[in-house]
């Protein structure tokens, strides 16, 4: 009686930490894909920029030389 009780408390301590390690292992990926998502959206934001600097100093080259 001692040992099923003592086996089934070794199960139930590696199921709990399966599931422990499962949900670790899954705000891990959640969070390096969000770090990824927002790394891409500052690089396109920094794009943008670039390409309205360089469309403003554009312009005004334009607009010396009328």
């Amino acid at each position: 009686m001692e040992e099923g009780r003592r086996m089934f408390q070794i199960f139930a301590a590696r199921l709990f930490e399966q599931r422990v390690h499962q949900a670790w292992k899954e705000k891990v990926h959640r969070e390096q894909a969000e770090a990824f998502l927002r790394e891409l959206e500052n690089e396109q934001k920094q794009e943008a920029e670039a390409q309205a600097r360089k469309a403003k100093e554009a312009q005004k080259k334009k607009d010396k030389k009328k």
